[in-house]
Formats: structure tokens, sequence, C-alpha cells
């Protein structure tokens, strides 16, 4: 099978993980096999391949006798997971500095420059798909598919967060972030890109901070 062809099962789990991570099915939502595989028009075993991957991102929580949901969003888990991938992103960002050639650096500093315009335009759903692009093609770019690997579900749970806690103000500042990191991988510099990476993670905690307690 050639690398880019999905399975059913991969499509399935994409589909779903998107329409969690954009709260299309919001925190606490029941969720059924047969309603899944109805709405996505893809049969029942490979949804439920899909839904056992998702239990495993912490995204589908199982009830024993109950069924399925889409799990809840609490802010201290979210915290806690922006710890750990405060580490990897810092990880991830040092080792593309260190690997990223002339045509990645151009192709990321495009992404960079298309992430500030469309943050410009207030379009979530677009700055979220481009964050989304930004931090894939930096993950390529760092080449270590273990860490690619431990950073996905946190990266998930990070992006449906942002749409639950996003402020109107918030797009601006974490593409201007997103641009320094790529700065950073552009000029090669290890030290200052996890650097970068971090302040935006940090910027992302501080957000959701923010948030919570003007709720």
């Amino acid at each position: 099978m050639p690398p880019s062809e999905e399975t059913l099962a991969e499509r399935a789990y994409r589909l779903i993980e998107d329409q969690i991570i954009r709260l299309v099915l919001p925190p606490g939502a029941r969720l059924t096999e047969q309603e899944l595989a109805a709405r996505l028009d893809i049969g029942r075993t490979p949804v439920r391949e899909a839904l056992q991957r998702l239990v495993n991102d912490g995204l589908v929580v199982v009830f024993p006798r109950k069924g399925i949901a889409v799990s809840v969003i609490n802010p201290l888990d979210v915290l806690m997971a922006l710890e750990v991938r405060s580490a990897l992103e810092r990880l991830v960002a040092g080792a593309a500095a260190r690997r990223a050639n002339a045509a990645v650096k151009a192709e990321l500093t495009e992404l960079g420059e298309r992430l500030v315009a469309t943050a410009a335009t207030a379009n979530v759903d677009a700055f979220m798909q481009l964050d989304k692009t930004i931090h894939r093609r930096l993950g390529q770019t760092a080449a270590n598919p273990f860490l690619v690997r431990a950073l996905a579900p946190l990266e998930a749970m990070a992006r449906r967060a942002r749409f639950y806690f996003l402020r109107d103000d918030d797009l601006a500042p974490s593409a201007e972030l997103h641009r320094a990191v790529i700065g950073r991988v552009v000029a090669g510099d290890s030290a200052a890109a996890e650097a970068a990476s971090e302040a935006l993670v940090d910027y992302l905690r501080s957000g959701i901070k923010r948030t919570v307690v003007g709720m």
C-alpha cells in the first residue's frame, strides 16, 4: 500500500478527531459506532478501531454499561498536558533548527507569513489548520518519529482546548510567536528555537488560565 494511502480506520480516526477538536462533537456528547458510521459513511469496524485510538488519546471515554462519550475538557488536565508538550516541543524545535534544509526553511517561512495573515482575518478554522500544518512540518523536519508520536495526542488535546477557550484577541499574538519559532529554526539556532517554542506554549498556557478565571 502506498504510504500516502489512508486505510478506512485512519480516515475514520482523522474525521472523528477533527470533529471532536473543532467541537462539532462537543464535550460530553454520546457516541455510538452505528451513528458515527452513518455520519462518516464508513463501516462500523473502522469506526470501532478509530474510537479505540481516540480512547487512548484521551478524547473519548468509555463508560461501562453506559456507552461512549466525548471526554470533557478539564482545564487542569490541559495545563498538565501542556507541561509535557512544552518539553517535547522544545526538542522538536531544536532538532528542526539543526536539520532544516533550504527548501524546508522557505516552506516554513511562507507558512508563518500565512499564519500571521490568517490571524488578521479572524478565521479560526483556517488559522487552526495552518497551526496544525506548521507543527506537523516541524515534526517531520525534526526527523524523530518517536517524538512525533509522543506529541500527537498532546497536540490534539491542546487544539481542542484552544477552540474551547479561544479569545478573539488570541490569534495575532499566537501567530507572531509561531513566526518567532520559525525564524529561529530558519536561522539554524537550536537554542533560540527551543526558547521560542517554550514561549509559545507559555502563551497558550497563560491564555487558558486567563480565560478560565474570567468564566
